[in-house]
């Protein structure tokens, strides 16, 4: 009878863990980049979710309707990488400078904070909005200064992994990748 071998010799061991450690150093870089990707694409989702929901309500409600940042969720006195609410939009005007909640009443919906790598800019005829306002018609408040732009996207992504969702005076909504936020 000959001698059977069973299991693994230890450079077979070592050969076989030497390609597995070269395979994961190809890996994971590329997979952080991945999941970067994936939340830029994520944000910008929710953001257009946002921006839906707000302009949806102000033609259900037949009022004006704002998304905006929020530091304590019951103003609007936040930026975009804060958190964002939605409220009821008592301002005086659908061109008025700034939002006005008139209570904590008033706040119809809360987003969380994106992640502290998350970068969302906004951009309105050369200015930089803090707020979104819908008419009650569903229609861009402030549109006398165009089209709002907003970029999302989280360091890391690569090329044009990046949202960019843009509110068009008519209220609609159109969403494009972009390379603006990413390396």
């Amino acid at each position: 009878m000959g001698f059977r071998q069973r299991g693994l010799t230890l450079i077979e061991l070592m050969i076989t863990l030497a390609v597995l450690a070269v395979i994961v150093a190809i890996a994971v870089p590329n997979f952080n980049t991945m999941i970067q990707n994936n939340r830029s694409l994520s944000l910008g989702e929710e953001l257009a979710s946002a921006l839906n929901y707000a302009r949806s309500e102000a033609v259900k409600r037949s009022t004006r309707v704002t998304l905006c940042g929020s530091t304590d969720g019951s103003a609007c006195n936040g930026a975009w990488t804060d958190n964002w609410i939605v409220v009821l939009d008592t301002a005086a005007t659908d061109d008025a400078a700034a939002p006005v909640v008139a209570n904590a009443n008033a706040v119809l919906r809360f987003w969380e904070a994106p992640d502290n790598n998350a970068s969302l800019t906004a951009s309105q005829g050369g200015a930089t909005p803090t707020f979104v306002r819908f008419t009650r018609k569903g229609t861009l408040g402030r549109s006398a200064n165009g089209a709002v732009t907003l970029n999302a996207s989280f360091s890391g992504c690569s090329s044009n992994s990046a949202r960019q969702v843009t509110v068009g005076p008519a209220g609609m909504l159109n969403m494009t990748r972009s390379s603006s936020g990413c390396s």
